[in-house]
């Protein structure tokens, strides 16, 4: 995911973030790291907070890949 860019581009601290999705810091800290993948009502809740359509926390840089 590409929570981070997407957050720091907001000017938002993990915690701020945090508290507009309703979820954790240490939830979000944990997203950004790669240590945990959050459940879809949890992308749309963050996707949500972002003002962002939940597809946007999975694009990279306009790369495509391949199976």
């Amino acid at each position: 995911m590409r929570l981070r860019e997407l957050r720091e581009g907001h000017g938002l601290t993990q915690e701020q973030l945090g508290e507009l999705a309703g979820v954790d810091r240490k939830t979000i800290n944990r997203i950004e790291n790669g240590m945990y993948s959050p459940h879809l009502d949890k992308v749309f809740q963050i996707a949500d907070a972002l003002s962002v359509p939940p597809r946007d926390l999975f694009e990279w840089d306009g790369a495509s890949r391949s199976c």
